[in-house]
């Protein structure tokens, strides 16, 4: 493992935490969220599972999240085709990728990264702009998940729901949680913890869980990496070079984001779609310090918020975007972030999902 970015300090953050309540992560979840720092030693080779990145992280009970990186840092996409159109207007939003032809449409860009299962009642954050959820898993994790309202995305989350993605997903796809057709690859491929996998094991699972869905038709969103800068510098430039069968016939790429910078924040996803010529999507981000500095006020993490949320809405390869997360324990996160009180919304859900 090698570190990287010399000027961050590393503050090797490895607190794991299951998701509290019951009522916030179904019995069967399979990730746990570890939120990261955008400095992270990373490196290594390896196999899926067993080889493990090292970046500093933090594993909530379903999910994780990854955290800051070196700002200046990634770029997004890369790619081969694809060029999406989204409408900022937030009317509605549609991705799409002209290599690969696939696109879906969206209400607007807002999404909820939602690990609770039925333990808080979804409805009260179907609010602004929502339209699409994930849960890190391959279902939403309840029967009652309003599937007719809300775009929802499967995921395969890596080793840990391999075979729950194939019966569920890959094997049943016309199944109720299957409706949009819309899949997102592994999470954090290159975190301890996640899903921590090689190119080469990575480039193996698309092909045999993911690609049967592109075969069929099904919008892809490819792996989401950590925000550190091994990242886009190494890994997904190194996917991309290695298993370009498979990253040219993804529709987007994911992307995760921990830190203090707004200006940062913004170069970072521009990175990555200068980088890769893809379609974004933001589906972890929160204004949070995990390599050793100061954390964010109240009144900056509000000024992120409106400002990156503002700024999504602008950005026509911008799909979508989750803030994380929404849930009662927030894993390490600074409670500065919270957008959930009880099973209610916080003035700063309320933000993000009303950007317009």
């Amino acid at each position: 493992m090698k570190f990287l970015a010399s000027s961050m300090v590393f503050a090797a953050v490895m607190a794991t935490t299951t998701l509290v309540a019951a009522s916030e992560q179904p019995m069967n979840a399979v990730h746990a969220p570890a939120l990261r720092r955008g400095n992270h030693h990373q490196k290594r080779k390896c196999s899926a599972g067993s080889s493990k990145k090292h970046h500093h992280k933090k594993t909530h009970g379903k999910k994780k999240d990854q955290k800051s990186t070196s700002s200046s840092g990634s770029s997004d996409n890369k790619s081969s085709d694809n060029d999406q159109t989204a409408s900022s207007s937030g009317s509605s939003s549609s991705s799409k990728s002209s290599g690969a032809g696939r696109s879906l449409k969206l209400k607007s860009k807002q999404g909820l990264a939602w690990p609770n299962a039925n333990g808080m009642n979804i409805k009260n954050f179907m609010t602004g702009g929502v339209s699409f959820a994930y849960s890190w898993d391959a279902t939403p994790g309840w029967d009652g998940f309003p599937i007719d309202e809300l775009v929802f995305c499967p995921m395969l989350w890596g080793n840990k729901n391999a075979d729950d993605f194939m019966n569920k997903v890959v094997n049943d796809q016309n199944g109720k949680f299957n409706k949009y057709k819309c899949a997102m690859g592994m999470n954090e491929v290159n975190q301890v913890g996640q899903s921590d996998m090689s190119v080469s094991d990575a480039c193996s699972m698309m092909r045999s869980h993911i690609m049967p869905l592109a075969d069929k038709g099904w919008y892809i969103i490819g792996p989401s990496t950590t925000s550190a800068p091994d990242g886009l510098s190494q890994w997904y430039k190194q996917f991309q070079s290695e298993c370009g069968d498979v990253f040219d016939r993804m529709d987007a790429i994911s992307l995760h984001w921990y830190d203090v910078s707004i200006d940062a924040f913004k170069k970072y996803v521009e990175n990555w779609h200068n980088t890769f010529k893809k379609p974004v999507w933001v589906t972890e981000f929160a204004c949070q310090n995990f390599n050793g500095g100061a954390q964010c006020s109240k009144s900056e993490t509000d000024q992120m918020m409106k400002e990156m949320s503002d700024w999504f809405m602008q950005q026509d390869y911008v799909v979508g975007f989750s803030p994380f997360g929404v849930m009662q324990n927030l894993q390490g996160v600074s409670e500065v972030n919270r957008l959930s009180q009880g099973s209610n919304p916080t003035s700063l859900f309320r933000m993000f999902a009303d950007a317009t």
